[in-house]
């Protein structure tokens, strides 16, 4: 058992929940720092499900990539998801914990697994400091964005707008394709022959734009990684002679939690924490199906 507070604290020397942009919903959301924790269970979001799972499971806290009241929530009440979620929450004694931007920036995180299970084993930002996030003077202005020092913070994190960087060995983009299985599950946009050389990739996690297909580009990839692309946005990557694997938004950031989970068990041991670490089985709200892969022509009388 561990109080939240020291949960917290073991998170921060991985994750340091400073390095966000302003804007972002990252920390403690949810909960009394001083509730005991006898387990954690991680999810990529936060759903009814998840909080009933926590309940069932007797987990103390819940952690997710995916935060909830960042647009302005006036009011906590049964009528709307987020005022049941923290209502239960707080009538369980559960404590909800956010890693948003900092999983999505730090090295192991969303980005960087990926481009690890790639084969790309060291990399660079994709953007020089918070690109399209920064909301502040001094995130405007900022070349980088800077991981705290503290107690048990690896001076060699880096934190970076995506990633960007060599194949160790470089692959054809099918080869790389199998690369990602067992990381990366769901359905997946290719554009992008199956035999394409592909020797510099970018990960942008989340939902690519093409303004991440242009800095891709610019920065010597042949390839980029993200998730939720816009139908026009893969056709602008075939124009410009880009490839792109386009995976779900939930697939694409559950590799960040699993590698987040791996390490947060790892320090917790280290700490002599006798706190379990569990993966939510909850059904997502969104599942995929495949539909026939060749159009019934007789329907339109063809």
């Amino acid at each position: 058992m561990a109080a939240c507070e020291q949960v917290m604290n073991v998170l921060n020397t991985i994750v340091p929940f400073a390095c966000v942009a302003a804007r972002d919903n990252s920390g403690l959301v949810v909960g009394d720092p001083a509730v005991n924790v006898d387990a954690v269970l991680m999810a990529v979001d936060l759903t009814e499900a998840v909080i009933e799972e926590a309940i069932r499971l007797g987990c103390g806290m819940i952690v997710t990539h995916h935060h909830i009241m960042g647009k302005g929530v006036k009011r906590i009440t049964p009528d709307t998801f987020e005022g049941r979620a923290v209502s239960a929450l707080t009538r369980n004694n559960i404590a909800l914990v956010v890693c948003h931007n900092n999983l999505d920036f730090l090295t192991h995180g969303t980005a960087d697994t990926l481009m690890r299970a790639a084969g790309a084993a060291s990399s660079r930002p994709l953007y020089e400091g918070y690109a399209f996030l920064a909301t502040t003077p001094a995130e405007v202005n900022a070349a980088s964005i800077p991981v705290p020092e503290g107690e048990g913070i690896d001076p060699d994190l880096e934190a970076g707008f995506g990633r960007v960087g060599p194949l160790s060995v470089p692959c054809t983009l099918i080869e790389l394709i199998k690369r990602l299985e067992g990381t990366v599950t769901g359905p997946v946009n290719v554009v992008g022959a199956d035999d394409r050389f592909i020797q510099t990739i970018a990960v942008q996690v989340g939902a690519g734009e093409r303004s991440d297909l242009d800095r891709a580009k610019l920065c010597g990839a042949e390839l980029l990684i993200s998730g939720d692309v816009r139908h026009d946005n893969r056709l602008y990557a075939a124009e410009i002679g880009m490839c792109l694997l386009d995976f779900c938004h939930y697939e694409v950031e559950l590799p960040g939690i699993l590698s987040l989970m791996s390490r947060l068990k790892q320090a917790l041991d280290q700490g002599g924490y006798n706190v379990q670490v569990i993966l939510s089985r909850a059904e997502a709200p969104v599942r995929h199906m495949v539909m026939p892969g060749t159009p019934d022509l007789d329907k339109y009388g063809l």
